[in-house]
């Protein structure tokens, strides 16, 4: 009779540690890829190579900042969408979560047309993360 008792007091805390573990990983931005761009205006694409379904996407900058004119997410179905983002992001800093409607949300890649100081010759890493609902 004891050792059932420690079998489900046991059982009880397992659970109670996965409820509170849950939330926490359905929180998590999941990397996508990232690029390394020259800092004038220009386009540059990141592919992604996950066949998951992304309900939302986020910019990171590492190095310098870098003003974002244009963002178009292509996906696997050749569906383009072209959420409105136009941010100035600072050296690590991140967009806002840009919401992807509609249900069939597989991306295949992201186009980002951007742009910094004139005459620079310094480089961003644009990182990209995407998170399913």
């Amino acid at each position: 009779m004891k050792q059932r008792t420690i079998i489900v007091s046991l059982l009880a805390f397992n659970l109670t540690l996965l409820g509170s573990i849950a939330p926490a990983l359905a929180d998590r931005w999941e990397f996508l890829g990232e690029r390394s761009v020259r800092l004038v205006t220009d386009r540059d694409v990141i592919p992604v190579n996950s066949g998951r379904q992304y309900a939302f996407l986020k910019l990171r900058v590492k190095e310098t900042g870098i003003e974002i004119l244009s963002m178009s997410v292509t996906l696997r179905n050749g569906v383009t969408l072209n959420p409105p983002l136009r941010q100035y992001i600072g050296k690590g800093k991140e967009s806002r979560a840009i919401d992807l409607p509609g249900q069939d949300r597989a991306i295949r890649y992201v186009t980002l047309i951007y742009r910094s100081r004139p005459g620079s010759t310094e480089r961003a890493i644009v990182q990209l993360y995407g998170k399913t609902r």
